[in-house]
């Protein structure tokens, strides 16, 4: 590494660094008190942890084609019943392990970054948006950051200090644990493996080939455990699962043969775009992406000139997981790859940097004014799209149903809601036998409307919808019909806030007993805005309800 900046003094760097961090601490807080509700992943989750033992939990799949690290349940398991089942308990874990990953990447970024890289990248981190919401869900995605965002701290610091046994040996001990608790560690944990081997025989030295075999026990260990969890996932994962979880990130592989090299070429291209842009469900928001993207390109370069082979600890966890998609073995997209994320923020943090220290040798203001100007995405993202973020919110509009309603009132729920419904009914006093399951008609809107054609001549109907899909447009063909037969005395929506465009969390109460607008209209004669016939991505078949029993 090359001298620190001298204009930019480390004690104001330290100064710069702490007040990130209490930032990020507080944005997370404050994600993390806001309480929203579960939404239906983290519903289908958390069923499996309060309801299963914990062998079973341990070694048998999880219902509703989840998968999760063994140490992520473990730890949620041991909490939920020390603490109690809430949704703050719950998602503990998830937040700790995005406040350890902050803490993390602010010592890593101090240790590998100087002039303004470091709080530069700190500030990214800090404040970008999906971090944020992950760290309140009970998935493993936080999880997954802070393990990578670790192991990168520990391999800097095998390949870029002096080599001693008992590091070795302590930060071998860390990564084998470690990696039972994310699954894309393994990935990370074979970069590094590869890259601190390259370094070491780099050094043809008898002092590198020492280095080289000191490090011998960090790199067993965590090959070792890392192979022993991927045996372990495997093990207890379904082969329904399995092809499911194929089915849906079916897009996020390489695609076609490959001879088709220019597909190929503009696949990863265009999920980091998705990733760093807007649409998916872990998306920056970041405006002008590319020229973010080329930026940061740009820093893998000035990583590789500064710190030398190095520089293959960031670049190679980019290139294995690229090769695990290319196999079909880790998609590539979405938040499957946020715990990537850190790695760029540190080049992209690298690239503001070398255009500071150039722009500053003509003008301290000018340097300065660049600097801000290329944290100018960032801060577009967070302002466009502040914490807190909700998803689904249901619970408060079953607070507003069970306020208002009164005896023999028809509850309808759509399919969609039957799991957060089902999970939070006991809360707000529901039986089962209280309300009206829903059937899944994914492409076939006509359905829905049959359904509720049941309630014709009712008074008071209520229809509760959260996560319909917009791309079937299920709410809006719900609603119209509605509309069209009845009249709607009551509404009471919770708008989700995501980053990419959901759906709300919504109740309306109908009064169905109008008979002239009865006959007025039939489920096939007011027009649909999605199809009624078109083929699902994921067609619901025959298959039940989802049914998720109450929290105990």
């Amino acid at each position: 590494m090359h001298s620190p900046d001298k204009s930019f003094p480390t004690r104001r760097q330290d100064y710069l660094l702490f007040v990130l961090v209490l930032i990020g601490v507080a944005l997370r807080i404050w994600q993390y008190l806001a309480n929203t509700s579960l939404w239906v992943d983290e519903v289908f989750v958390t069923t499996s942890i309060l309801d299963r033992p914990m062998r079973q939990l341990l070694i048998v799949p999880l219902e509703y084609g989840q998968v999760a690290p063994k140490g992520f349940l473990l730890v949620e398991k041991l909490f939920s019943a020390a603490f109690g089942p809430s949704d703050l308990v719950l998602r503990l874990f998830p937040m700790l392990c995005s406040l350890a990953g902050l803490v993390c990447f602010a010592y890593l970024v101090r240790m590998l970054l100087d002039g303004v890289a470091a709080p530069v990248a700190l500030a990214l981190f800090a404040t970008a948006p999906p971090l944020l919401g992950y760290s309140a869900q009970v998935k493993q995605y936080s999880s997954d950051l802070a393990i990578a965002v670790l192991l990168l701290w520990l391999a800097v610091g095998l390949g870029m200090r002096k080599a001693s046994l008992n590091r070795s040996w302590i930060a071998g001990a860390i990564g084998a644990v470690a990696v039972w608790f994310s699954q894309p560690a393994v990935l990370v944990i074979g970069a590094s493996v590869c890259s601190l081997v390259l370094i070491g025989l780099s050094q043809r030295s008898e002092d590198g080939m020492r280095d080289l075999l000191l490090l011998i026990p960090a790199l067993a260990l965590w090959s070792i455990s890392a192979l022993l969890s991927v045996a372990a996932s495997l093990a207890t994962m379904s082969a329904h699962t399995y092809n499911f979880m194929h089915q849906y990130w079916a897009g996020a592989f390489m695609p076609g043969p490959p001879w088709h090299l220019i597909e190929i070429l503009r696949w990863p291209w265009r999920e980091l775009n998705s990733l760093f842009g807007r649409g998916e469900m872990a998306s920056l928001g970041y405006p002008f992406t590319r020229v973010f993207l080329l930026l940061t390109a740009f820093g893998f370069w000035v990583l590789w000139r500064r710190i030398g082979l190095c520089f293959t600890l960031f670049a190679f966890p980019i290139l294995v997981t690229l090769f695990a998609a290319m196999v079909h073995q880790y998609p590539f997209a979405d938040r499957l790859i946020l715990f990537l994320v850190p790695i760029f923020f540190i080049a992209y943090a690298a690239s503001v940097d070398w255009l500071y220290q150039r722009a500053a040798s003509s003008s301290p203001y000018l340097g300065w004014s660049l600097c801000l100007v290329l944290l100018g995405p960032a801060a577009y993202a967070f302002a466009a799209n502040p914490p807190p973020y909700r998803i689904d919110d249901i619970k408060p509009v079953m607070a507003h149903l069970e306020e208002n309603r009164r005896p023999g009132d028809v509850v309808y729920v759509f399919h969609g809601a039957l799991p957060a419904f089902g999970f939070y009914s006991r809360d707000f006093g529901f039986r089962e036998n209280q309300y009206v399951l829903g059937g899944c008609h994914r492409g076939e809107n006509l359905l829905y409307r049959e359904e509720l054609d049941a309630f014709r001549g009712r008074p008071r109907v209520w229809v509760v919808i959260t996560h319909a899909f917009p791309s079937f447009h299920e709410r809006d063909d719900i609603w119209a019909y509605l509309d069209a037969i009845g009249v709607r005395r009551d509404y009471f929506s919770v708008p989700s806030h995501d980053g990419p465009a959901n759906p709300s969390a919504e109740v309306a109460l109908y009064d169905l007993s109008d008979s002239v607008r009865l006959r007025s209209a039939t489920a096939a004669s007011v027009p649909m805005v999605g199809s009624s016939s078109v083929e699902a991505r994921f067609a619901c078949g025959d298959a039940p309800p989802v049914i998720v029993p109450p929290r105990k």
